[in-house]
């Protein structure tokens, strides 16, 4: 009979900017895993403490770095916050921006996910292949306000300004090649 003994191992972060948000403290018994136990953390920043001595406009730039593959729902949720507290209500064509980028936004934060758990677990071309489609998204979100990860585009009452000549076709364009690339992902992995 081999003799063993319990020993406790943590599992994760699985990448390097998950410090303190999700670990896995597995108990072994030799190679038997007899025990995995779940250990929900959360990154603090210390936003919430700037933010006290700052006006709504100037935490815009703040909810950007909360989570810099979501920065455009981040913007809307203090917007949409502070918007609902003072009654505003918002111009219909900047309601319809601010959910095309958020949208973008989702799609391109998928991305990131899938690309790099595949990436994680050793397929490369499915990463390259997600990244590729995410820097359109990126493209698109330069063009529309000038920057490719923290954007600073909502704004209290609307965003900052409304889409340049040809984006919105651009964004059109991209909904059906974004469709057949899913599909692709699909057979490619599945």
């Amino acid at each position: 009979m081999i003799r063993t003994e319990e020993l406790l191992l943590n599992v994760g972060p699985q990448h390097p900017s998950t410090h303190g948000v999700f670990r896995i403290i597995v108990k072994l018994d030799g190679e038997v895993i007899t025990e995995a136990i779940p250990v929900m953390g959360y990154l603090h920043r210390g936003t919430e403490k700037l933010a006290e001595n700052l006006t709504y406009t100037q935490i815009i730039p703040y909810t950007d770095r909360m989570d810099y593959v979501s920065a455009m729902t981040n913007n809307y949720v203090l917007c949409h916050a502070v918007e609902t507290m003072m009654g505003l209500e918002i111009p219909e064509r900047a309601e319809f921006m601010r959910l095309i980028v958020m949208e973008l936004q989702r799609v391109a934060s998928h991305l990131v996910w899938w690309g790099t758990y595949l990436l994680d677990i050793g397929a490369m071309s499915p990463f390259l292949y997600a990244f590729r489609d995410r820097e359109m998204i990126i493209d698109f979100f330069n063009e529309l306000c000038g920057a490719r990860l923290t954007y600073n585009y909502m704004r209290v009452g609307g965003v900052k300004w409304d889409a340049p000549e040809g984006w919105l076709d651009k964004v059109r364009d991209f909904v059906p090649y974004m469709e057949k690339k899913l599909k692709e992902y699909d057979s490619l992995v599945s």
